[in-house]
């Protein structure tokens, strides 16, 4: 009886190996089948920033001197034109601002009477220049601040340098001079002032710097 059953098991390990063989081949076809792929593809793809580009016909030289103007006295008056001349590829925002240099001067602030105008769009060729050439109102005077010229009897009396500087004194709160402008855009700006018949404007001195500034707009 125990001859027997030793037999038994003998018997049973030859058919367990070849199982053991069949189960490893499967995997291993199974590892090394090739899948079936497919892909597609954009080739080429690239970007080119815009440009934001200002300049002006003066080329930032000061539009008022003391030594074009000389002393000024009650009653003086003058205008100033310039060209400001957009040539970004994007759309943008144009404003002016007005500040005081460092160092410089304010007493005559409040004694100054001033107006800032704009006038029609001229082409590249067009010049313009500094004593007001080539400047043309448009159909219906477009005054950016005052409501009139510096000098003229309907000129806003309260629009003066000190004004001008405390309310409009950066981008944010600039003149907005021209909004959305398209590339290949000629500006064309008058700025006036006018001297207040004030005895305590004697003596007394004023600086500022105008400043121009283009800023793309969102798309």
């Amino acid at each position: 009886m125990h001859h027997r059953v030793a037999r038994a098991r003998r018997t049973v390990l030859p058919v367990a190996v070849p199982v053991g063989l069949v189960m490893s081949l499967a995997v291993t076809w199974g590892s090394t089948h090739a899948a079936f792929t497919a892909s597609t593809g954009n080739a080429g793809n690239s970007w080119q920033a815009g440009t934001v580009v200002l300049a002006d016909s003066d080329s930032g030289s000061a539009l008022f001197t003391s030594a074009g103007d000389g002393s000024v006295r009650p009653g003086s008056t003058r205008s100033r034109c310039i060209r400001v001349d957009y040539t970004g590829t994007l759309d943008a925002d144009i404003r002016m601002y007005v500040g005081t240099p460092t160092s410089g001067g304010t007493t005559l602030d409040p004694y100054l009477g001033m107006s800032v105008e704009r006038g029609t769009d001229v082409s590249s060729t067009t010049p313009v220049a500094a004593d007001c050439t080539g400047f043309t109102p448009t159909a219906t005077p477009t005054f950016l601040y005052n409501t009139a010229r510096a000098d003229a009897a309907g000129a806003d009396p309260s629009r003066t340098l000190t004004h001008l500087k405390a309310t409009h004194p950066d981008y944010a709160s600039g003149l907005v001079v021209s909004a959305s402008t398209a590339p290949g855009t000629y500006l064309t700006l008058r700025i006036s002032y006018a001297v207040r018949d004030d005895n305590a404007a004697q003596g007394t001195r004023s600086d500022a710097t105008f400043t121009w500034e283009a800023r793309s707009t969102q798309p």
